[in-house]
């Protein structure tokens, strides 16, 4: 053990012991003054001064001035921080905080499920929210638009109050509109300071599913998303009023009953692309044990430890600080006190001030007692190691400085907190270079090599995901210009027959016309023939005559 502490024993401000030196110089010069000085000494002569004067009383005189050196030595010591013992102080967050998404349109009154959607979804919002014994938990609902019902608290029974009053008919529109409310989410986390956290989703719906998608990849490693479905595939009609069984359900403007269908398989499509969680609604709490369990499939997709701990060397300075208690309540003895005020006296060419809870504590450690207490920006401005101002950015969100300040680490802690800084802005590929960095430094860093098969995971998903999109995006272009040549074709066809019927009414019509003149002309050709007989019988009359 002796060995351990010589080996670490240094001190954390060493700079104190600049202040030997002028102490070197106030000793010379009262020990001059008290020395040469006397009234004494200039009148009586030096070979007689042995016999007249007490050497013994000269020494006790001078005793003060050695204690207070040796004062002014410990309280230098103290100061300067002498440390042999290192503790890891791990970094915490806050409380598991939680926003549950509440879908209100009108298809929740369907009645695929006993009673209905929105009295199973009321069901089991209430047995969620008495589940949550620890933390905090904010509630929103939407539809066409997002609105806040409860900021995040862990006063859940005032929320379960509220469940009742969830009606869609408090919505000023329709339409479940998904994106308003991740934005609402996003800022319930960020307006309580909470850098991240859960949203669980309860809806039998996603209309916006794109842009709903872009909000949720952009937040999925700080506010991961979980998905629950209530209702059935085959759906059901929508009551207009629950309370009323003669009130009828919902029709379309042709008279047509409107059934909600639930399409679990585009939602378990939309939480696979966010990398979240889809469970459909049951009547047990597996449900609920699943989506918010840590060890499930969000644990897979989230970064193992925000940070890791980071060494602090404990103080025993104050410890030293005692010595001089003893020593002090010698100075009011009345032929000490001038020798205090004597230090006083001494100028100074630079003045510090120092606090008196700076001599029980080093700066980082009250930046670290600050940030505990969630005074951020107070333990920003109290660190001086760069690791722990690199926490303190990364921990209250600021991760852009938080890249700055991990840059300049060039440990395998530095670069593996550096990866987690990236992935935390979404800048997978950076993300993986640092953690790749971290294991170069150190190959049995566990954490970076958890991150970075995670982070690895995450790119393949993606890519696969990209390529998926682009092979359906080309079938659906070949399947377009496909359906656009099979109409054209059929453009074409019809075009054909109708010039094959307008040609043929044509030789109809010609057909017809050139008969029309033959009897034309075969009549003409009878009246003449006629004409001629009639005048021939006149002739033949006339003659006859």
């Amino acid at each position: 053990m002796i060995d351990q502490i010589l080996r670490d024993f240094h001190f954390l401000r060493p700079e104190w012991f600049f202040a030997i030196i002028p102490m070197t110089f106030v000793y010379l010069l009262l020990k001059y003054a008290v020395g040469k000085n006397s009234n004494w000494l200039k009148t009586i002569d030096p070979l007689l001064l042995p016999y007249l004067m007490d050497e013994r009383k000269r020494e006790i005189s001078r005793s003060p001035l050695s204690l207070i050196i040796v004062c002014w030595c410990l309280a230098i010591i103290a100061i300067a921080g002498p440390a042999w013992q290192k503790t890891e102080r791990p970094l915490h967050e806050r409380k598991d905080a939680l926003v549950i998404l509440f879908d209100l349109t009108k298809s929740m009154y369907a009645v695929d499920v006993s009673p209905n959607r929105l009295t199973r979804a009321h069901r089991k919002l209430q047995d969620l929210l008495i589940a949550r014994t620890e933390g905090v938990t904010g509630l929103i609902v939407f539809a066409g638009d997002a609105h806040v019902v409860s900021p995040l608290t862990n006063d859940t029974d005032t929320i379960i109050s509220m469940i009742p009053a969830l009606t869609p008919s408090i919505m000023p529109g329709q339409g479940s509109q998904l994106t308003r409310a991740l934005v609402r989410a996003i800022a319930l986390f960020k307006d309580a300071d909470v850098n991240s956290g859960r949203i669980l989703i309860i809806t039998d719906e996603i209309r916006d599913i794109a842009n709903a998608q872009t909000i949720a990849n952009t937040n999925r490693f700080s506010f991961p998303i979980s998905l629950m479905s209530v209702g059935t595939e085959t759906g059901a009609a929508i009551s207009l009023n629950p309370d009323r069984p003669d009130a009828g359900f919902l029709k379309d403007l042709d008279g047509n009953l409107v059934i909600a269908k639930v399409d679990l398989k585009k939602l378990q499509k939309f939480a696979d692309a966010v990398g979240g969680r889809f469970a459909r609604m049951t009547l047990m709490d597996e449900d609920i044990e699943y989506l918010l369990s840590p060890n499930g499939q969000i644990s897979q997709t989230e970064l193992r430890k925000t940070d890791r701990n980071f060494d602090s060397w404990e103080e025993e300075g104050p410890w030293i600080l005692l010595l001089l208690l003893p020593l002090a309540s010698l100075a009011f003895r009345q032929n000490w006190l001038w020798t205090i005020l004597v230090l006083f006296l001494i100028p100074s060419s630079k003045t510090y001030a120092i606090e008196w809870i700076d001599l029980w504590q080093t700066k980082d450690q009250q930046g670290f007692e600050a940030l505990q207490q969630g005074d951020s920006e107070k333990a920003l401005s109290l660190f001086k190691n760069p690791n722990w101002k690199a926490s303190a950015f990364y921990r209250s969100g600021q991760y852009d400085n938080a890249e700055v300040e991990f840059s300049n680490i060039a440990t395998t802690d530095g670069k593996y907190n550096l990866g987690n800084t990236l992935a935390k802005q979404g800048r997978l590929q950076e993300a993986l270079d640092a953690y790749t960095e971290a294991l170069l430094l150190d190959r049995n860093n566990e954490d970076a090599a958890f991150n970075k098969n995670l982070i690895e995971n995450e790119l393949n998903k993606r890519q696969q995901n990209q390529e998926q999109q682009s092979q359906e995006q080309q079938n659906q272009e070949q399947e377009n210009q496909e359906q656009g040549n099979e109409e054209q074709q059929s453009q074409e066809q019809q075009n054909q027959e109708q010039e094959n019927q307008e040609q043929g009414n044509e030789e109809q019509q010609s057909q017809e016309q050139e008969n029309q003149e033959q009897q034309n002309q075969e009549q003409e050709n009878q009246e003449q023939g006629n004409e001629e007989q009639q005048s021939q019988e006149q002739e033949n009359q006339e003659q006859e005559n």
